[in-house]
């Protein structure tokens, strides 16, 4: 293409031939170009003008204007057949066979191939029609494929999205709830069980994460899908009036497999459970408690559905500090009572 816009330029302009005009000496140039010189010729004569000498082999002519020189229709015709194709959209070769262009429609694969896909690839023995057949056909098949990916599953997956972050919300808000009784609750004890009560809440907050964990991938999974429906509808919607049929199989092809993709992915449940909470929690059911007995303190043991992803080990810490609060606080009193009693034994 380069060679040929090479025999195609004017010598004068360095452009294409606009409306080429050829001298005597078989020599092409643009009829602007030619009037210029004329025009240069005719200031630079005093008395009358001199022989035109072309701009190439420097052969004399008579300027008699550039009207009376005959129109190169030849040159002009390859011009414009140039320019078309210049701005026509390029012929897609194959990525199996270097160079081989991809005029066949394989109506067995549903693709684009080339002679010798069709011939000695994997494509022998299919059934095979031409670009032109294929693109009649494929567009009535994408206004059908179209019309059936806008009623697509949105509906549903909105909706199930909808579900799972009201569901988590709410259990949040619970969780959030109950925590704030507990805090109510612990304020009105004594120091010494501050650390019990910072247990107890990081208990509840593994348990917040716990349905973190258990929502967030399956609402960023949602996301994605409703992500790669927008793009694929973007992607139908910017070819949906391609007319190059090459250009339009291809991006039919591609578009046909992303929603293949997306209808084969499944979509997470929405039944997941509302809350992990334990069940009829209510401090008021530690006020029983002695202080002598505080280790007795703990949550309840029905914890829920998402109890299981908390580590067992967290309340056995908690009983540990228990244990070492009471003897902090009571430990004068318990030596107290022991030196008495070792006293009594010995005065009996």
């Amino acid at each position: 293409m380069e060679l040929l816009e090479e025999d195609l330029t004017c010598p004068i302009c360095c452009s294409l031939f606009d409306d080429p005009r050829v001298l005597p000496c078989s020599h092409n140039f643009c009829k602007k170009c030619l009037e210029g010189l004329l025009e240069g010729n005719v200031r630079n004569s005093l008395w009358r003008p001199s022989p035109f000498k072309c701009p190439t082999c420097r052969k004399e002519t008579s300027a008699t204007g550039v009207t009376s020189l005959q129109v190169n229709y030849s040159l002009k015709g390859i011009v414009e057949k140039y320019n078309k194709i210049k701005i026509s959209p390029k012929m897609p070769v194959c990525k199996g066979h270097l160079g081989q262009p991809l005029n066949i429609f394989c109506l067995t694969d549903m693709q684009l191939i080339c002679g010798i896909c069709a011939t000695r690839g994997d494509h022998t023995k299919h059934v095979f029609c031409s670009i032109e057949d294929a693109y009649a056909q494929e567009r009535v098949a994408f206004e059908s494929l179209f019309q059936s990916f806008e009623t697509w599953r949105r509906g549903d997956a909105l909706s199930r999205l909808d579900m799972l972050e009201t569901n988590k919300r709410k259990s949040l808000q619970l969780l959030t709830k109950d925590s704030d009784k507990v805090k109510e609750f612990f304020e009105k004890l004594q120091h010494t069980l501050d650390q019990k009560k910072n247990e107890i809440l990081s208990d509840f907050e593994t348990m917040k994460l716990a349905v973190m964990q258990a929502y967030d991938p399956e609402i960023n999974k949602l996301n994605t899908i409703l992500q790669e429906q927008r793009m694929a509808f973007n992607i139908a919607e910017a070819f949906k009036d391609v007319s190059e049929p090459i250009v339009f199989l291809q991006q039919m092809q591609e578009f046909r497999e992303k929603i293949k993709v997306i209808k084969e992915t499944p979509l997470p449940p929405s039944n997941l459970p509302t809350s992990p909470l334990m069940k009829n929690f209510d401090t008021s059911q530690w006020e029983d408690i002695k202080l002598v007995d505080v280790d007795k303190l703990s949550l309840p043991q029905d914890t829920g559905t998402f109890i299981s992803k908390i580590p067992s080990s967290s309340y056995h810490l908690v009983f540990v500090v228990l244990l070492l609060g009471l003897l902090i606080f009571f430990g004068p009193t318990i030596f107290l009572e022991c030196s008495l009693f070792d006293e009594l034994l010995i005065w009996k």
